[in-house]
């Protein structure tokens, strides 16, 4: 379900992007590092908090 999630994610932003920037495909290439950084960070703090309430 993370990856569907973050599929979704990256072409909705390619789509926004795309629709109000001059360079689309380098923004989108660094809003799409962002995000994937971001889920990585996310997942990580989730099996944080599942080690601690063990």
């Amino acid at each position: 379900m993370k990856y569907i999630t973050l599929t979704m994610f990256l072409v909705l932003e390619f789509f926004i992007i795309s629709a109000f920037s001059v360079t689309p495909f380098e923004h989108s290439f660094l809003f799409w590092l962002l995000t994937v950084m971001l889920f990585e960070v996310w997942d990580q703090v989730k099996e944080m908090e599942e080690k601690c309430n063990e």
